[in-house]
């Protein structure tokens, strides 16, 4: 029961797999192919790390791309804040690090850098009808130490981008530390970078992973999986909004009928996932269902109901228990002996 509704939760059917909102199972799929998907122990381990209290939740953007060199070097001159007061004026840069761990400032430095990727594989002309690069951003809020955030950048970038010509900064001025990477789309085999929302997915994880190796109490759960809906603007309209000319503002929750069942679908989860912690033996496992009953009750919008059903099963299941144990027959011992 663990691992069934932990893969229905943790890895939903993507979507065009089916109608009905979150989408129907494929024909051949059963409990058994689904329990194949997670083992209950890391059913166990996402619940964990998901309800710890304080858990922050990374933050990994596309936030556009280059279509040729002069679109990419904009952008290098953008993250390393070429030319402004607070690195020293004209011609001075923040410090850039390279895939090799070479470190480039100022501006000879971008110049260099540039002409390197122009011809760094398939060759960049100044304009191209399709991206050559990805501009991506690593974040996490206020307070998290900044070395931390760029360490495990670092580290991410070196899994996620092997074979890829990257860049990334850091910047710390504008109160949540984060960072900026830039990556060539073509790798030096000639495969061809094409992220989608799984990739989205598992960046993110890697990230949160690499910052707990680090002492960063960081998670990466996808929305539905904390059972909410948010509405989060487009990096356009982040920038109208920063200048007042955002003229229509996009609500705060998305109310599509996929986006509701989905969520619908992300409580029952909990909640059957919080039954059959409960009904576990292990005290670790009972005592895991009501941190998951807290957290759907008190994190998850909407999931208090669905707690208190998770909570009232649990309690019926642990009084039988406890009434079984003590009407089972004791053994007397055989005093013929």
């Amino acid at each position: 029961m663990l691992s069934e509704w932990g893969a229905r939760l943790f890895y939903p059917i993507p979507k065009g797999k089916g109608g009905g909102g979150g989408g129907k199972l494929p024909l051949l799929t059963t409990v058994a192919a689904l329990t194949a998907v997670m083992s209950a122990n890391e059913v166990r381990s996402r619940v964990r790390s998901t309800v710890s209290p304080g858990a922050t939740q990374v933050m990994v953007k596309i936030t556009g791309g280059g279509r040729g060199m002069k679109a990419i070097a904009a952008h290098f001159r953008y993250i390393g804040r070429q030319g402004k007061e607070e690195v020293g004026g004209k011609g001075k840069t923040l410090e850039i690090e390279d895939e090799r761990g070479e470190k480039i400032q100022g501006r000879d430095g971008l110049v260099q850098l540039t002409d390197e990727w122009r011809v760094a594989g398939a060759y960049i002309d100044d304009d191209s009808p399709r991206r050559e690069a990805f501009n991506i951003v690593f974040s996490m809020p206020v307070g998290t130490p900044p070395e931390a955030v760029r360490a495990a950048t670092a580290e991410a970038a070196r899994e996620l981008f092997e074979g890829h010509k990257y860049v990334f900064v850091m910047h710390e001025d504008q109160g949540a530390p984060h960072v900026h990477l830039s990556v060539r789309a073509d790798r030096y085999d000639g495969v061809r970078l094409s992220p989608r929302k799984a990739d989205l997915d598992r960046w993110r994880a890697v990230f949160a992973r690499n910052l707990q190796d680090r002492g960063v109490n960081a998670v990466a759960s996808r929305q539905p999986v904390r059972a909410v809906n948010r509405n989060y603007r487009k990096l356009w309209e982040e920038r109208a909004a920063g200048r007042g000319q955002l003229l229509r503002q996009r609500p705060a929750q998305r109310t599509s009928a996929r986006a509701l069942v989905v969520r619908a679908d992300a409580i029952k989860a909990w909640e059957q996932i919080a039954i059959a912690l409960a009904k576990s033996k292990d005290p670790e496992d009972v005592r895991l269902a009501m941190e998951a009953v807290r957290y759907l009750s008190e994190v998850a919008p909407g999931g208090q109901e669905a707690a208190r059903l998770a909570a009232r099963s649990a309690q019926q299941h642990e009084d039988e228990r406890f009434n079984g144990l003590r009407a089972a027959p004791v053994a007397k011992p055989d005093r013929a002996r």
